[in-house]
């Protein structure tokens, strides 16, 4: 498995605990995969999935949304997604509909994968929260593993995810998380949270999914003011993933990473300029709009203080 090879590598230079070796490994292998893969996956065929069937009897639907300034790249990251090593009971696409006014040229784009069991659906312009609102509404008995547009995924990415809801069928399965940070006053701010947790032996109430690595929901996992789109679009449009933190943190599940020592995931290049990390990080607007998702729900995270 070309990809996972290349994650495994890094990993083991992870492992020296140098930063700036680690740092410069990763934009190595970044550049190397970006240019490779796309060759990789032209000139080799995909290899027989595991079923779904040996870890869950529920539907397993992996989720995910794009927009137009990303469809040139979007290929290789649907690819990564059709070689995993387990196979899905469906992967959907949620593209906006009015942001894509020519819908045959899409299906022609897509039309290899749409060939090999894409769906490509249209929907109200929910920004990031498309990638799993309508999946879980539409389906609320099936395992929804949602995943970003612009990375480009390991054969395994899934079946981690699958192994370790098998041991926790009642928590969400994350492969990325961060641990949040408090004090007296509640939530520190986002910067202040632990963004490098590659080790967690146990289901954790802290844990926050970060949806670029995958991140596997299982029915009823969350709080069904999930589904409230007056609430999200006002107070947290750019944050899904905070949302869905706080929905779960309501509903009492817990979260759980799939295994310890995960490396740090590789992206498509060119994209993240147009996503929402300048946003979110670097204006700090995760802070904002989680203290908005805690003042309009009063929601008390004593329960997470209480265990730190």
């Amino acid at each position: 498995m070309f990809v996972k090879s290349v994650y495994n590598f890094e990993k083991a230079i992870e492992r020296f605990n140098i930063h700036r070796l680690s740092v410069a490994v990763w934009y190595s292998l970044k550049y190397y995969l970006n240019f490779t893969v796309p060759i990789y996956y032209r000139i080799t065929k995909r290899k027989e999935q595991q079923s779904v069937r040996k870890y869950t009897n529920k539907i397993v639907i992996v989720s995910f949304t794009t927009f137009p300034a990303r469809m040139k790249t979007l290929p290789v990251v649907i690819e990564s997604l059709l070689r995993q090593t387990v196979k899905p009971d469906r992967i959907i696409l949620w593209l906006a509909d009015t942001q894509y006014p020519d819908k045959e040229k899409v299906t022609a784009l897509l039309k290899p994968f749409i060939n090999q069991g894409l769906e490509v659906k249209y929907c109200d312009d929910l920004r990031s929260h498309k990638k799993y609102y309508y999946s879980m509404k539409n389906n609320p008995e099936a395992i929804v593993v949602t995943v970003d547009d612009d990375i480009i995924y390991p054969e395994d990415m899934l079946e981690k995810l699958l192994k370790a809801h098998k041991r926790y069928p009642n928590c969400i399965v994350a492969n990325r998380v961060h641990r949040m940070k408090f004090n007296n006053n509640g939530p520190l701010p986002y910067s202040k949270w632990d963004t490098k947790i590659c080790k967690s032996a146990k289901p954790d109430l802290a844990l926050c999914p970060t949806g670029c690595g995958g991140v596997l929901y299982p029915p009823h996992s969350l709080d069904q003011r999930v589904f409230d789109t007056t609430v999200f679009k006002k107070i947290c449009i750019y944050a899904d993933d905070l949302w869905l933190k706080c929905m779960s943190f309501m509903k009492g599940t817990q979260i759980v990473l799939s295994e310890s020592d995960i490396p740090e995931i590789i992206d498509v290049i060119g994209n993240k300029k147009n996503g929402l990390a300048k946003v979110n990080v670097e204006q700090d607007l995760n802070t904002t709009q989680l203290n908005n998702i805690t003042k309009h729900y009063s929601i008390d995270w004593s329960a997470i203080k209480c265990m730190r």
